[in-house]
């Protein structure tokens, strides 16, 4: 088995955790003493917070899903039909992981940025 379809089998997971709904829209329930969620200093600070992270990480998340979904589908239909020399199935092998990993951390670092955004505020009194 190629090495674009092992990462294409271990990616499809981490596809999935990106879509589900770990935010209860309701606010019935405090979410942060669950286990999903963006658990930072940050986000655990306060309510608000945690629902402005989280708020904010939906549209992200959703367009890392897709693109990352999208080139896993390119890098697979390329494996079938074309007969990839070892260096770019290598390459992609290690791009697509590094793609989704690093746009995770981005969107992370801004979520929490805007976390601590909220609680400078709520500690003003704004």
């Amino acid at each position: 088995m190629s090495p674009v379809f092992v990462v294409s089998l271990l990616t499809l997971p981490m596809l999935a955790l990106l879509l589900i709904p770990f935010h209860d829209e309701s606010g019935a329930v405090d979410t942060r003493n669950r286990l999903a969620g963006m658990r930072t200093r940050q986000t655990l600070a306060s309510r608000e917070a945690w629902d402005a992270a989280h708020a904010w990480l939906r549209r992200p998340l959703r367009r890392l899903a897709g693109v990352t979904a999208a080139l896993l589908a390119v890098s697979v239909a390329g494996e079938m039909a074309f007969d990839l020399p070892g260096a770019v199935a290598a390459a992609i092998a290690v791009g697509l992981p590094a793609v989704l990993v690093g746009g995770l951390m981005l969107i992370a670092r801004r979520a929490d940025q805007i976390a601590a955004r909220v609680n400078r505020q709520m500690a003003h009194g704004r």
